[in-house]
């Protein structure tokens, strides 16, 4: 079914009041903005979000808080202001969000929204109508949950971590803050789901969402092999029990690479087929799976000595043609510049910041049926104080000039 698209974005009518910061609970906000929620999102100059300090390329200084890229690849489509929420005046501005709000994203330690006067109960006493949302490592309740994490330590406590290396070597871990990126998808979900719940019964929720818990959602196979077989699994590089060769192969040129793998025997007859059907391919020791595997060090080398001569998007397609599942291990230079699925899905989009130029943003990394992302870059730090205090919360310009007087917005 083909659907025309409209500049009606979906949540065009949701105000959200972020408060998230760092990667998981800046990209939920992100999400939401993109697909045309009003963002506001809260940051204050003395205690400043972790990623405006991040020096991940040349252009980002040690003292400018604007000139960050993965800050702003994090925190498109909000506006942006500074509240020492420490000050009693800020007090009533927070008030007037609160009750402007449809959202509420967070994801301090837990325990920092209370000490603030912000938790759940407060702010629905304010707007009985709210949806807060409140990520952390450990969730809101249990033994640890007030205690301060980071991803890599939910990676660690989930067994994720334990799975990933090699079997005569320790855990390796990821090398990818997974969970950061991926608990904003459920956070999303869930959001989007309160608010028709709300549309339907006129009640608010409250969402308690657990990081750890988003690792071990994805521990799961090994989580049952245990309950269900007793089978304890553990690192095993690129290896997997059900197939072979299953692994990424070194290709000709510098540091490129191809993952191939074969699960059937009418695959691995496809696959010999390939290269031309050495002598070894028909060997005894590689004419089962359960050969294969008992013999997958020499299988690995000799097919090494093969693809090490042929480039690796020549291999890619030769074995998908074939049937092989196989692909180009790609750099971010291949991602950037030459892949045509990113192209076509429009998943990089070309705006311009006015610290540090023109450069690719990060569309949502899902599609929804009739309408497109409309994304923005990110705020500098406090750009819309005056914007949001007088054309979202009807702030008098003399009142707003007195909260910047009286430090309010720092």
């Amino acid at each position: 079914m083909e659907v025309q698209s409209t500049d009606e974005q979906a949540l065009k009518d949701v105000n959200v009041l972020d408060f998230g910061w760092a990667i998981a609970g800046s990209l939920t906000g992100k999400y939401l903005g993109d697909y045309g929620a009003t963002v506001i999102k809260v940051e204050s100059s003395k205690r400043i979000d972790m990623i405006r300090t991040s020096r991940h390329v040349s252009i980002s200084t040690g003292t400018n808080p604007d000139d960050k890229p993965r800050f702003v690849q994090l925190n498109t489509s909000k506006y942006g202001i500074t509240l020492d929420l420490q000050n009693p005046r800020a007090r009533a501005v927070i008030e007037k969000l609160i009750i402007w709000a449809d959202v509420i994203n967070e994801n301090f330690t837990p325990g920092t929204m209370e000490k603030l006067g912000l938790d759940y109960a407060s702010v629905k006493s304010i707007n009985p109508r709210i949806i807060m949302i409140s990520g952390s490592l450990f969730g809101q309740t249990g033994p640890l949950a007030r205690e301060w994490g980071v991803d890599g330590i939910g990676a660690a406590l989930s067994g994720h971590s334990n799975l990933i290396g090699w079997p005569d070597r320790g855990p390796g871990g990821a090398t990818v803050t997974y969970g950061d990126y991926i608990l904003p998808f459920f956070n999303v979900l869930a959001v989007v789901s309160a608010l028709d719940y709300r549309r339907k019964t006129g009640k608010g929720q409250y969402i308690d969402a657990s990081m750890l818990e988003i690792w071990t959602h994805m521990t799961n196979p090994a989580i049952l092999d245990w309950q269900a077989n007793a089978n304890l699994q553990n690192r095993n590089g690129n290896r997997i029990p059900n197939a072979s060769p299953h692994g990424v192969f070194p290709c000709y040129g510098e540091d490129r690479w191809c993952a191939i793998a074969v699960f059937t025997e009418k695959e691995w007859r496809s696959f010999c087929n390939v290269i031309d059907d050495p002598p070894w391919t028909k060997e005894p020791r590689f004419s089962t799976l359960s050969n294969r595997k008992e013999h997958e060090d020499e299988l690995e080398k000799l097919m090494s000595e093969w693809t090490v001569k042929h480039e690796a998007k020549d291999i890619m397609h030769m074995m998908q043609k074939a049937g092989i599942a196989a692909s180009v291990v790609q750099n971010a230079q291949d991602i950037l510049d030459n892949d045509p699925q990113m192209r076509e899905r429009e998943f990089f989009v070309r705006l311009e910041h006015p610290v540090i130029g023109v450069f690719n943003h990060v569309n949502p990394p899902f599609k929804l049926l009739g309408t497109k992302p409309r994304t923005r870059t990110a705020p500098r730090l406090g750009e819309h104080n005056e914007y949001v205090c007088t054309h979202f919360l009807n702030i008098s310009d003399d009142e707003f000039v007195r909260l910047l007087q009286d430090g309010v917005f720092e």
